[in-house]
């Protein structure tokens, strides 16, 4: 299923309209939604789509030149034999069409790694060739970490080549209704808590099911393929994944700042930072500060959070309980859920689906559009959501749960909010369980 992307198409078709050669880089974490996205450009165009895998090159070359000899005459097809990927790139290059070829190379990153100098050689065939050529060539790689030393560093070999770059991040809490039409507003909520908003993920979920078979049979069974993604996706990126395990399984324990992550691991604050900036790098984990901080680089408030809620839901009930989890015991967990899953979960995806709501639509909220919006928080008081911009202000608290009394939470959330107003005009919202479920 294709679903949005509407941004991240156009700009690739604004990269094919041009008269010159166009340089893209399409990534973003495993199961995103790339492969999908390349497939609905490519397919009203002549393309060329070459998927790396680890295993040898060599292996991998003849397929390459069969996708080539399509755009050959008949009687040429014969002779044409490359003894690599570069020779096959660079005799694309002299090919005359009628229209700009695209040429894919998805999963560029395993190229990379198998010929540690195709970059280098790649560079050099777009500076003297392919960059004069009638050609689209996209990279498209998962591994964030190889696609930055490649391609997107300033000291990367092709850095200053590409002609446009999209990084594609999951999809936003409205589009589980796409992928699954049949839910009911309440489940859909569930479901942007645990399952997250990865396309490959939503797809894994069975609309025949309810939400707790749902999460026993796709995530906690042990020969599910949700269960060991976790797994897989640090491990593709990270080497020393002990480390980075044990931080992230603190993460989703509750632990936001970088001094509770320490203390919990009984190491120094110190030692954490280059791993905390690696687990940023790879759009793991984000550093969350106080929406109205004028220097966020110095801000002392900073929180450390697990970005993709699948995974902060695998490492809370999953990870933490796999010697249950593979004998096949998943009742504890599901118990577990039943007593904590609304509280440490919903409730804070909950506030994430307001935050997205607001930015599309603040009108149903307040009568401006900010031009910023966020969470706030000091040492002693926390709002849900914040959103101003040169002269209104907008301060929102979500409760989610039933029969809230929220004139008594306004008013709450009106003395918390008097030492951030300021000279703005001040709007106040509660948004609750019920109004969601109303809307």
């Amino acid at each position: 299923m294709f679903v949005n992307r509407i941004n991240e198409l156009n700009a690739l078709e604004e990269e094919y309209a041009k008269k010159s050669a166009s340089f893209s880089v399409v990534y973003g974490r495993r199961r995103v939604g790339k492969t999908a996205l390349i497939s609905q450009f490519i397919q009203d165009k002549p393309h060329i789509y070459l998927y790396i895998t680890l295993s040898d090159l060599d292996s991998q070359l003849p397929s390459f030149g069969d996708e080539i000899k399509k755009f050959v005459p008949a009687n040429m097809q014969a002779y044409l034999n490359f003894q690599s990927f570069e020779e096959g790139i660079e005799f694309l290059s002299t090919l005359e069409l009628n229209k700009k070829l695209v040429l894919v190379i998805d999963e560029y990153q395993y190229l990379s790694l198998k010929d540690k100098a195709f970059s280098s050689k790649l560079q050099r065939l777009w500076d003297m060739k392919l960059q004069n050529a009638n050609i689209h060539l996209i990279l498209c790689g998962s591994v964030l970490s190889m696609m930055q030393t490649e391609v997107l560093n300033y000291t990367a070999p092709l850095y200053g080549r590409r002609t446009s770059q999209s990084h594609i991040q999951p999809l936003r809490f409205h589009h589980i209704k796409e992928f699954l039409p049949s839910l009911d507003r309440h489940t859909q909520m569930l479901v942007f808590s645990s399952f997250g908003t990865i396309p490959k993920y939503l797809n894994e979920y069975d609309e025949t099911l309810s939400f707790e078979e749902n999460i026993e049979k796709k995530i906690l069974n042990k020969n599910s393929y949700l269960y060991s993604e976790g797994n897989f996706l640090l491990k593709e990126e990270i080497n020393d994944s002990a480390s980075y395990f044990s931080i992230l399984k603190s993460m989703a324990n509750g632990n936001r700042k970088i001094g509770a992550i320490a203390s919990s691991l009984e190491v120094n604050s110190s030692y954490l930072s280059k791993y905390m900036l690696k687990l940023i790098e790879l759009d793991i984990v984000e550093k969350e500060i106080p929406i109205t901080e004028k220097n966020p680089s110095k801000s002392k408030f900073g929180l450390y959070k697990i970005k993709d809620k699948f995974l902060h839901f695998w490492f809370f009930y999953v990870y933490k309980n796999y010697n249950s989890l593979e004998i096949e015991q998943t009742k504890p967990v599901l118990d577990e859920m039943a007593l904590n899953f609304n509280d440490r979960f919903v409730s804070f995806a909950f506030e994430d689906a307001v935050l997205e709501n607001i930015a599309m639509d603040a009108q149903k909220y307040c009568d401006f559009v900010p031009t910023k919006i966020g969470r706030w928080w000091n040492n002693k008081e926390e709002i849900d959501i914040v959103a101003y911009d040169e002269k209104n202000i907008l301060f929102v608290e979500c409760k989610w749960q039933n029969s809230v009394n929220k004139e008594s939470v306004k008013q709450r959330l009106i003395e918390k909010a008097k030492e951030l107003v300021g000279d703005k005009k001040a709007h106040y919202a509660v948004v609750t369980k019920e109004d969601y479920l109303t809307q």
